[in-house]
């Protein structure tokens, strides 16, 4: 493998300098430097024997990762086709049926020791036909701490052609240890010039757009599920509405509220995710305004508790309810 102890201590952004947004054949939006940094590394063989893609939720990482793999496994014989998104590999990753590529997601809020004990027994065996045995673990700040620790005697002694990619929100719940074996590549926002430039290709344009723009942050992985399911655009906006409501609303309406929308959490966990987004666009037009409904003091506190609240439910069993009624008497 062509890993060496200084590409381990690596870390790439791919903030700066990206061109184009778009490869036809993985629908791929922005991020395109870091995809030609990997690339680069196939086509060189200076591949690391574990990555960790990290950046903010649906922005991304999972796709570039999964189609790396795709690109390190792919049959077609010029390396510089690859990945296909035909051959036997490519296809089973999108199908999730390769023998050669182990996924590992939480189960119950959490990733088990049991998990990643199993994963490095699968690492340890020969591939059934790809170059390289592979692995990802989403959100890998969820594995808890035995887990960890299994995983990093994993990297540390790591046996024949494997690679593993770790996907996380929050590197810094990882231990450092194992951040420090890792070949670090850093997510970010889309610009919205590169949105615009897959919009164009795509021939989306107008008002549709616009709202796509408005609503996705700069995030491919919402994008494509507007794109894909339109009824989920019209929720997102009505979220957005609502919560202009909220902020004039009565206690008793906010708690009826609280009621209705804590009843599912991946709901409940969309909702944070629009109202953070919304606060944060309130405090760029408070440093440029200096003005508005809430003081500058009253935006940040509000932020810092939805991003915590954000946190608690993905970590812990706190009360979905209770947890959405602290953010509206906040507001």
């Amino acid at each position: 493998m062509g890993s060496s102890a200084k590409q381990k201590h690596n870390s790439f952004s791919g903030t700066k300098g990206a061109t184009d947004c778009f490869d036809a054949g993985a629908e791929i939006i922005g991020h395109q430097r870091i995809w030609q940094f990997l690339k680069k590394s196939a086509e060189t063989e200076k591949i690391s024997h574990a990555y960790l893609f990290f950046g903010p939720d649906r922005i991304g990482k999972k796709k570039i990762a999964l189609e790396f793999l795709k690109l390190l496994n792919c049959q077609e014989k010029n390396v510089k086709n690859r990945p296909c998104q035909s051959c036997r590999f490519c296809k089973g990753i999108d199908n999730n049926s390769s023998a050669d590529l182990a996924l590992i997601e939480p189960e119950k809020k959490e990733i088990s020791i049991s998990q990643i004990r199993n994963l490095s027994w699968k690492l340890s065996l020969q591939s059934h036909s790809a170059p390289f045995k592979s692995a990802l673990i989403d959100d890998a700040h969820l594995m808890n701490l035995e887990a960890q620790s299994a995983l990093l005697k994993t990297l540390e002694e790591p046996k024949g052609k494997a690679v593993i990619i770790l996907v996380t929100a929050f590197p810094e719940l990882l231990f450092p240890t194992i951040i420090s074996r890792t070949e670090r590549v850093r997510f970010s926002p889309v610009p919205q010039e590169e949105i615009n430039n897959y919009f164009k290709k795509k021939e989306i344009s107008g008002n549709k757009a616009e709202e796509l723009v408005s609503v996705s942050s700069g995030k491919p992985g919402e994008i494509m599920d507007f794109l894909n399911h339109p009824q989920k655009l019209k929720e997102r906006i009505q979220i957005i509405e609502d919560l202009k409501k909220l902020i004039d609303s009565p206690l008793s309406f906010r708690f009826q509220y609280a009621k209705e929308e804590s009843q599912d959490s991946k709901v409940l966990t969309e909702i944070l995710d629009v109202w953070l987004k919304y606060f944060r666009e309130i405090l760029l037009s408070f440093s440029k305004q200096r003005s508005g409904r809430y003081s500058l003091l009253k935006i940040k506190k509000i932020i810092n508790l939805i991003q915590d609240i954000k946190f608690l439910l993905s970590k812990t069993e706190i009360n979905p309810k209770s947890a959405l009624e602290m953010i509206l008497l906040e507001l």
